[in-house]
């Protein structure tokens, strides 16, 4: 019986996929807006040069421009939450040289810029645990644990390469993390940290610098390299084993990876200046798409299963469109109109939000149930009848039976009503 649950489990979370779209959307500036990222389904913020910081508060519907009262370059921003952010710029135009914080407790209403005690360092990305412990990377990389008071040099290998710039730095917990970056046709590297960046270990791998990596969970990790010059196809670069060993693949496709992030387990998207790539086998094979309207992007983030944002040139923002016809095959397959949509955050911890839709004129017996990957049912989230309409559930593995966590892992979550039955997969990371 188990073992039938589990191959039904996962022929519904294969799913099937239309022909996806992005459609340009309106935007508050035509400066250059090189990252993009969101906290939450309704808020997120894009900067780029000139001191530009947008922001939408209702899911990407509405820009608008914060006041950051600077003009110089925002290189990288980072958010804990809806409110606490950091976005890194860089000083040229006024001593002393150097990387300043622009700092914000309240979404983005006010930006206090904050000196990076650290002269003449020009560093390329941010990323905070919390309050107090961050991290800032370039040819060397620091980490703090006052909130920015103080900054700690943090040692890298003797690797030949080991100095070379972070370009991006991503934490998984407190403790295991991930940055990458490299030199244009000199080597492209990732490192790993096991100690929440105090000591790095250097790993060469592509011909070409890496701007950004995927991280599944703590085994899995994807990235995306590519020549400027086009005389090599994209490097497809992986680790099934929490970056200690990495395989490189070239791909007969020609272009410059950016950012990369991923809708759900199987489809993900990367931004690649005049083209995306995406894939639609979580990550083996991987096909090419113009950008829309000549658009130039270079940043990508799926807000949910439902909303992807990318970012670029000239102030471009770009929405993307799962299904042109307005109905996701694997969310609505039995022309019911029921829905069950990706959990988020995913990966989580420890909650995660589930949603689903139950259409016009519809009373039915509503279950919604998460088993492990035994087919154990491990939770009963809803068991009531429910009229039409749009619902979310959370989901809190912190506290399953009396107390007791869950442990990291795969997760399947079930809908079920009458006859109509889907499943998704979710992960959770500790």
């Amino acid at each position: 019986m188990k073992k039938f649950l589990i191959v039904n489990i996962l022929i519904f979370s294969i799913g099937i996929y239309s022909q996806p779209q992005w459609v340009r959307i309106d935007s508050p500036t035509n400066n250059f807006l090189r990252k993009i990222v969101f906290t939450d389904s309704l808020n997120g913020w894009a900067c780029g040069l000139n001191g530009t910081i947008i922001h939408t508060s209702d899911g990407g519907d509405n820009w608008f421009i914060q006041n950051t009262n600077t003009s110089d370059p925002i290189i990288d921003i980072h958010f804990i939450d809806n409110q606490k952010g950091w976005a890194l710029i860089w000083e040229l135009n006024t001593p002393p040289f150097g990387s300043y914080f622009l700092k914000t407790v309240d979404g983005g209403a006010t930006w206090v810029k904050e000196l990076i005690p650290i002269e003449s360092e020009f560093f390329r990305s941010v990323f905070f645990l919390n309050e107090q412990v961050g991290l800032i990377g370039d040819r060397f990389t620091y980490y703090t644990t006052n909130g920015g008071i103080n900054w700690n040099l943090s040692q890298r290998d003797s690797d030949i390469v080991a100095n070379l710039p972070f370009l991006q730095i991503q934490m998984l917990n407190d403790s295991l993390g991930f940055a990458c970056g490299g030199v244009l046709d000199n080597a492209g590297i990732i490192w790993k940290t096991t100690d929440g960046g105090r000591n790095w270990k250097t790993n060469g791998i592509s011909p070409d610098e890496i701007f950004e990596i995927f991280i599944f969970d703590s085994l899995n990790i994807l990235a995306l390299s590519g020549d400027p010059e086009y005389l090599y196809g994209v490097g497809l670069i992986k680790s099934t084993d929490g970056g200690e060993t990495w395989s490189y693949e070239e791909l007969p496709i020609n272009a410059v990876c950016f950012g990369i992030d991923f809708r759900n387990e199987l489809e993900g998207w990367s931004a690649a200046g005049f083209k995306f790539l995406y894939t639609l086998d979580g990550g083996i094979s991987w096909s090419e798409m113009n950008a829309p309207d000549s658009s130039v992007v270079y940043d990508v983030q799926f807000v949910n299963d439902k909303n992807g944002f990318a970012c670029g040139q000239d102030g471009v923002l770009l929405k993307y469109i799962p299904d042109p016809n307005g109905i996701d095959k694997e969310e609505s397959s039995n022309g019911m109109g029921y829905q069950l949509f990706q959990n988020y955050p995913n990966p989580f911890n420890p909650t995660t939000t589930i949603e689903y839709v139950i259409p016009n004129g519809v009373r039915n017996l509503i279950t919604l149930k998460v088993y492990d990957v035994l087919g154990n049912e491990i939770a009963t989230l809803v068991n009531e009848f429910k009229t039409a309409g749009h619902y979310q559930v959370e989901f809190n593995a912190a506290n399953i039976h009396q107390g007791v966590a869950l442990p990291s892992g795969v997760y399947f979550y079930k809908l079920q009503a009458g006859s109509f039955s889907s499943v998704r997969k979710m992960i959770l990371i500790k």
